[in-house]
């Protein structure tokens, strides 16, 4: 992988001199060390950028990442075992602010922190979203090139799709071959395939083999993942930064990097330029220097991108002056527009012993299981958590039983005729706080989790303090939108699940919970009430207690046409700043009606093209 290994950091970093120039030649060339592109952060795009600009043997890349090499972690490989993951140091472990809409209660937000990033550490959903969300794109927020037509001959290039012979039968003309991103399906489970998904065309939500075709999202469907022949995780690192890449001389990774600013010349035209980064490998240890003689570029999230922003001075004034921070360029637009997909309330079914995967719960029974995948690469280690899924537009299924008359029916906020405001995602087990604790009673579960996708309310990041290893305040502003949208939808997301829960094909996989257990009572508090007399008001008191994110945050350094309004422009180049781009999460225009790694991977993609382009213009004309 370069000259390194891994581990080793500081052989690719050159001292930042504080106390005055260097005393001897020597320290003076190795300050001057350089390369031609500087990537922060490792995930999804950083991963495949630093793939694709290193193969040209000309130009050398350095690829930084704070977190640890992702090769190692059984965790990470497994594709059941990611929530292990969570709380560890592998894991940002992101809280938000309490949250006024969801009890006063802080939200846990986990982020990957290893090569791969949260492709290493999520449920693998490969899902290209609804054409009509990119489209949006380019006509509502001005940014031409990014519509779907654009970035579907990047998702065809990149996608090595293995054919399943079993269901769903999908349409290969739609699938790419012979990409190095290996996708295809996970496990699917008995009451995945025959209880929840045609308990889903019984509610009105017809089936669809494929959501990643240009007819769209909306339909009950099987997930495709990002899971390759072995039955192994084929994260974004795993299927760019292979050993093959990693051992190219003109390609450096370090992990255990720290960014903690980026480096500015405002001295040298009009505009700032970005020569490079500062870095530390733990908090208070000594800062070294790295320059970029082309370009940085940012690939760290819709977290941690708008903070190093800020921590540079890249920001809106007030908040740069609130913390001491001088003025590189005012941007109000900098950590702002943050949208996530909120989890309204996950509906824990309970079900027959065995139907389910709760059992792997327990390190004796879930021996076999990894037994299985260690040798044969298959099993129920293999599933990806969210087997299965359901994409409505919320409006079209109320009113319901139990709706206030009193109450709006949702609003059409989708991104177009066939765009889904609601997703229902299956999963065998009981998802309990992230997947952390057991189904009540350790009893086996299947849980439904209305996702709402279209979300209203806008929320940011801003600074903690300017202290780079610091979180920085997270403040997603769940339901702070004026219309109360947002709840209207989720409430409609809820009733569906209600209906789905008492389709005959669903109910024979379930067992019936006694009324006033209180074992159940915290999951399904309305054990003992007939469904169709549940209240708004109890559904939206039970959302309040138990909504938690689907870990999709976007917006954070939003792409557009205009400064005034954006952070990165069509190109993904930021406003008024030389030489520094931003390629992640957090330049999503809007947010977009599913799960986004695919389509990072794709902008990724897209932008090492034209990085590529730009530099042999540049050349062409020496």
């Amino acid at each position: 992988m370069g000259r390194n290994p891994l581990s080793n950091p500081l052989h690719y970093a050159t001292p930042q001199w504080h106390t005055g120039p260097p005393s001897t030649d020597a320290e003076a060339q190795r300050q001057l060390q350089a390369y031609d592109y500087v990537i922060v952060g490792a995930g999804p795009a950083g991963s495949v950028l630093a793939s694709q600009l290193s193969e040209d043997p000309h130009v050398t890349v350095l690829l930084l990442e704070a977190g640890g090499d992702n090769t190692k972690i059984l965790e990470s490989k497994a594709p059941m075992l990611f929530s292990k993951l969570f709380h560890t140091e592998h894991d940002w472990d992101y809280y938000t602010t309490e949250q006024p809409g969801l009890a006063a209660r802080r939200l846990y937000w986990p982020r990957g922190r290893m090569l791969g990033g949260s492709s290493s550490m999520n449920a693998m959903m490969y899902h290209h979203c609804a054409p009509s969300d990119f489209d949006e794109w380019a006509t509502t927020h001005g940014c031409q090139g990014w519509s779907y037509k654009d970035l579907v001959p990047y998702w065809r290039r990149m996608e090595g799709f293995t054919p399943n012979t079993a269901r769903p039968r999908i349409d290969l003309a739609h699938r790419g071959r012979t990409g190095l991103w290996d996708v295809g399906y996970s496990w699917l489970t008995e009451i995945g395939e025959k209880g929840f998904l045609p308990a889903c065309e019984d509610a009105g939500i017809p089936a669809n083999p494929d959501v990643n075709t240009p007819a769209g999202t909306l339909g009950a469907t099987r997930f495709q993942t990002f899971i390759d022949p072995k039955g192994q995780r084929a994260s974004l690192a795993t299927a760019y930064l292979p050993a093959a890449v990693r051992r190219r001389s003109n390609l450096s990774i370090a992990c255990h990097a720290h960014v903690t600013r980026l480096l500015v010349d405002r001295l040298s035209g009009p505009e700032p330029t970005v020569i490079g980064v500062e870095l530390q490998t733990q908090r208070g240890g000594p800062r070294f220097e790295v320059h970029a003689r082309r370009e940085v570029v940012l690939c760290s999230g819709a977290i941690n991108t708008p903070q190093l922003l800020l921590l540079s001075g890249i920001g809106p004034a007030e908040e740069l002056h609130r913390h001491g921070i001088p003025v590189v360029r005012e941007n109000a637009a900098v950590g702002q527009n943050l949208k996530d997909h909120l989890v309204s309330t996950p509906i824990i079914c309970k079900a027959q012993w065995g139907t389910t995967l709760d059992y792997l719960a327990n390190p004796l029974w879930a021996l076999p299981a990894l037994a299985r995948w260690q040798l044969l690469g298959s099993g129920p280690l293999t599933h990806n958590a969210g087997e299965a899924a359901a994409f409505l537009r919320s409006w079209e299924h109320h009113p319901f039983p139990g709706s206030s008359s009193e109450r709006p029916a949702p609003e059409d906020n989708t991104s177009g005729a066939r765009g889904p405001d609601v997703e229902i995602v299956g999963a065998p087990m009981a998802y309990i706080h992230h997947g952390e604790e057991p189904g009540p009673g350790g009893a086996s579960a299947f849980t439904l989790a209305p996702v709402g996708l279209r979300p209203k309310s806008k929320g940011s990041i801003t600074l903690r303090t300017r202290d780079a290893f610091d979180a920085p305040i997270i403040d997603p502003k769940y339901f702070s939108d004026e219309t109360d949208n947002d709840r209207s939808v989720l409430l409609a997301g809820i009733r569906v699940c209600l209906r789905i829960m008492r389709n005959p094909a669903f109910q024979r996989y379930l067992e019936p919970v006694a009324p006033n257990d209180d074992i159940w009572s915290e999951w399904w508090p309305y054990s003992s009430t007939d469904i169709d007399r549940i209240t708004d008001e109890q559904l939206l008191r039970w959302m309040e207690a138990k909504a938690f994110t689907l870990y999709h945050p976007v917006g954070t350094a939003r792409m557009g046409p205009s400064p005034e309004t954006s952070v990165v422009d069509l190109q993904c180049r930021v406003h008024g700043v030389r030489r520094l781009r931003v390629v992640d999460a957090s330049v999503f225009p809007e947010q977009i009606s599913g799960h986004p790694t695919a389509t990072i991977a794709a902008m990724a993609y897209k932008l090492s093209d034209q990085i590529k382009r730009d530099y042999q213009t540049v050349r062409a004309n020496l």
